[in-house]
Formats: C-alpha cells, structure tokens, sequence
C-alpha cells in the first residue's frame, strides 16, 4: 500500500495540472488511504475534474468530497 504522503503528492501533481484551479484552492486530508478534499471553486465541471483525478489516485480507498461550486459571495468586493 502507498504511504498517505505519496498519494497526497500524486493527488497534488493531479489538482495541479487542471487548469482551472489551482492547488491551494483545495485542501488535501489522506489518512490510511481514504482522501478528504475541501474547498470551493468555479464549475460543477471544476469540481468534476477534482473527483476524476482523485479517483486515479493508486491506492485510493475512499474519497470524500467535500468541494462546493460557485463562487464565494462572502469575499465579494475585498481586496
């Protein structure tokens, strides 16, 4: 089995090659395989890329998926 720091990076290498996000947008959680990301971004699409390139993570054994489309009205306006 792949260790939990392995497949954040791979998982990390895969968020980073989707164009339209960027890593620190998505907060990655793996503990004994089972992944946990959180966070926001534009598209349902977005959040679709997201979940296909977890799931190609060797070693996967869950994934939860907690990354909401849309934008964040709360930073509205702030710079």
């Amino acid at each position: 089995m792949r260790s939990d720091d392995d497949m954040r990076a791979d998982l990390l290498e895969r968020l980073d090659a989707i164009p339209t996000i960027s890593g620190a947008e998505i907060d990655v959680f793996v503990d004994n395989g089972r992944v946990t990301l959180s966070g926001r971004v534009d598209t349902p699409q977005t959040r679709f890329q997201i979940e296909s390139a977890a799931r190609r993570v060797t070693g996967l054994r869950s994934l939860a998926l907690n990354v909401t489309p849309g934008r964040d009205k709360g930073r509205r306006g702030m710079h």
